[in-house]
């Protein structure tokens, strides 16, 4: 395809592509802090940038991301945006209605905020029931996996603003990172015990905290050895699975 954004194609040529290709990537992004070296718009931006990327390589239709997202847990920080968790589940539910009546046959929510996991995992259910296809590709998680040999601080490479994250910031925005500002905040105990039982932690109990709990910054990790070298191998890795993943889902 020469064009993979559906915001800089013309109505007919979105109803050939969606017919041709069959499938959207949309993804989700969020307006949030990330201490004191990272821009609020993080999520956003790398889920608008790497986004076309995957699009291109797997073959899919790329929305325009939604730049705003569930930042309960953070919404203590200047400039964080939250949407409530309902409201986000029908925000998403009805982008890709939009897209599926006009043919689209497959939906991929490309996330890259963790929070919003809920709300598309709410609108993936509902879509299945409808008898349409839906998954979700987690980006950061992904990113993590794949930058497991790289990373100089493994304890809290990972963590929210993080050696990881500040790497791809660094290598899709190129100065935009200014690490004389970073604090290389050590997260507090409480996110120990959060991580034993918090979302995503397999534990059959649940427990529930928010960042103030687990920092002072809003971010945690020493970010000293992040670069953009780093940051593009992470990318390039994380772009490569998450196509191969869409190209298998699309098959099955």
């Amino acid at each position: 395809m020469d064009k993979v954004l559906i915001a800089e194609m013309t109505s007919p040529e979105f109803q050939v592509a969606a017919n041709d290709v069959g499938s959207v990537i949309i993804p989700l992004g969020s307006v949030e802090v990330l201490g004191r070296h990272g821009p609020l718009g993080t999520d956003w931006f790398i889920a608008s940038e790497v986004s076309v990327l995957i699009g291109q390589i797997a073959d899919s239709l790329v929305a325009p991301a939604v730049p705003y997202g569930d930042t309960m847990e953070l919404d203590y920080w200047p400039g964080t945006v939250c949407i409530d968790t309902g409201i986000l589940t029908k925000l998403y539910l009805s982008i890709a209605n939009s897209f599926l009546k006009y043919g689209i046959r497959d939906v991929i929510f490309l996330n890259c905020h963790s929070l919003n996991l809920r709300s598309a995992d709410a609108a993936c259910r509902t879509l299945h029931t409808e008898k349409f296809r839906a998954c979700i590709a987690d980006w950061w998680k992904v990113a993590f996996q794949v930058s497991e040999d790289l990373v100089e601080y493994r304890l809290n490479s990972s963590g929210h603003g993080g050696e990881v994250i500040t790497s791809v910031i660094m290598a899709l925005r190129p100065g935009i990172i200014d690490l004389s500002r970073a604090t290389h905040e050590k997260p507090k105990h409480s996110l120990t015990y959060y991580s034993k039982h918090g979302l995503n932690s397999g534990s059959p109990f649940r427990v529930y905290g928010d960042f103030r709990d687990f920092c002072d910054t809003g971010a945690w990790g020493d970010v000293s050895k992040s670069s953009e070298e780093k940051g593009r191998i992470i990318i390039n890795r994380a772009v490569e699975r998450i196509a191969e993943f869409i190209r298998e889902f699309r098959s099955n």
